[in-house]
Formats: C-alpha cells, structure tokens, sequence
C-alpha cells in the first residue's frame, strides 16, 4: 500500500474538517455522500481521495469496516482534545504514526531512511531513491507514480502548512549541472521527552510487538531517532534522561554497557500508547518550533 495523494498535502482545515464530518456520517467518502463530502471539506473528488488515505496511514481512522471509516482511538484523541487541528501535538503524533505505518509509502520511507543534518538533496534526486527503495514492501510503482506521492508530501512540508512548522524539513534551490532545483535537506532537532518516548513505544508495537527489550541499534536501523528528526546521540541522551523520569520510567527502562545498550519495555502495545499521547496534550511540552 502507498499513500496516494494526487500531489495533495493534508490541510489543518481537512484534519479539523474529518474529526466534525467523520463523528456524524462515516460513509463520507462513500460514492454516494460525495457531494455532501465536497461541501463539508471543501474540496474536490481527488482531494476527498487524498485526504482519505492521509488520514488512514497516518491511523486517525480505520477503513476495514463496512460502514467506511471510523476513529482509532488515536483519532478520536485529537479529535476531542484539538477539534480545530492547531496544536503541535496533533501534527506531531500524526507524523509519528505516518513514519511508523510501512504502508505509507513515500511518507515513511523518506521520514526513516534519510538522514538527518545531512547534505541538500534535490527533490529530483529524493524520488529517484525513493524508486530504488519501493520494492521492499513487494509492489511496483512506476517513476510517474513515486513522483507524484512524493509531490504530496513534499507540499505538505511547505512554509504556511501545518508539518512544515514542525521543523523537520529545509527548503532552497540548489543547482545542478546549470539548472536549478529543489532541494530539501533533514533538520536536526532535540525533540520533547514525552514524544521520544511515545515514538520509542510506537516502534516497538509496530515492528518488535513480541519483543520486551529491543536492542537500541534495532529501533535506529528502523528509522526511529531519524522520525523523530534527532541524530542517534541526541536519542540515546534524552533515553537516559528517560530512565530517571519517575513519571516514564514506568514504561521503558534504558539499559547501556559497553558497547551494547537496549531498552526493556514494561508497559507496550496501546495500553502504553494511550496515556502517553493523552499526556502529552496536558504536559505542555510539545510547542511549535
């Protein structure tokens, strides 16, 4: 599965739009509700499929039932605790579970594979290695196709939009050979505690869900401190700052020896996921960049 886009970015007025319009019809996106959908999101059939699928890889709702879609519990989250979709929170656990979900291809892909504070890449150069990467979850998507996924979330990380405010992302023109083009290069940042340790316990239900204690390197190799927009030091500090947190240490448990550290995870899955998430609403740590 990809994230199909059409080259649409998701808009704070679609996410706040979703969480009043999904609570009352979840057939919204259904053939049949279109015209009503158009009117409460204000946006056309290709844009009501972008932002479908945004909101599916990024795990604010489910679409496996027969009724359309409904809130994850994730979703129901923001949707109670920031109806008007403005607060970092919101932007930032949609991020997290975007690059936690394999499905959301390009989002994922470029969020855990590109390295953070590294060098100017041009937008060119980013689908190009993102075509060489597709073919690890088994499906085949042309050039055409990665480059206009890319496109989406490429817009979605413009100055004015909700994920560019997070601060993960730098824009310039570069030139290459004489012509000039856009690039991007990765930010890095120190993130907040609290959202290390809600993406640290996001990682391991996704890709380590039968494993206590994980191996520090394992979650790096998947793309967490890059997610996260943090190089592996920064991680590995605020994991040890962690530890000692009498209100987290409930939850992970840094171990580090000589080269070999890990982390043992007392409390996992969605039992651990939801009280963090919730709290991180109420902490006050989480502020735009």
């Amino acid at each position: 599965m990809s994230l199909k886009n059409d080259t649409f970015p998701i808009k704070r007025h679609w996410l706040s739009a979703a969480f009043g319009a999904l609570a009352e019809m979840p057939d919204a996106f259904a053939s049949a509700r279109l015209g009503e959908a158009r009117k409460r999101f204000l946006a056309g059939n290709n844009q009501l499929t972008a932002i479908r699928n945004w909101l599916v890889c990024g795990e604010v709702v489910d679409a496996s039932g027969r009724r359309g879609v409904e809130f994850t519990g994730l979703g129901r989250l923001m949707s109670a605790q920031d109806p008007y979709a403005k607060s970092a929170v919101t932007w930032w656990l949609l991020h997290l579970h975007l690059c936690a979900n394999s499905d959301a291809f390009p989002y994922a892909t470029f969020f855990t594979t590109f390295d953070v504070d590294g060098n100017w890449i041009s937008v060119d150069d980013i689908v190009q290695r993102l075509l060489k990467a597709e073919g690890d979850d088994g499906d085949e998507r042309s050039a055409s196709t990665v480059e206009s996924y890319f496109a989406g979330v490429e817009n979605a990380f413009r100055p004015g939009e909700m994920l560019f405010a997070l601060g993960l992302i730098e824009r310039r023109s570069i030139s290459v050979e004489g012509s000039i083009k856009r690039a991007l290069r990765r930010t890095a940042i120190i993130a907040p505690d609290i959202l290390v340790l809600y993406a640290t316990l996001l990682f391991q239900s996704k890709f380590f869900s039968n494993q206590a204690t994980v191996g520090t390197p394992d979650l790096l190799k998947a793309g967490l401190s890059k997610a996260l927009g943090m190089k592996d030091k920064d991680f590995r500090e605020v994991l040890a700052r962690i530890h000692h947190n009498k209100d987290y240490a409930g939850f992970i448990q840094y171990r580090k020896q000589v080269n070999l550290d890990s982390i043992q995870f007392l409390r996992q899955g969605d039992a651990a996921l939801r009280p963090i998430r919730s709290a991180a609403y109420k902490s006050g740590q989480v502020q735009w960049t």
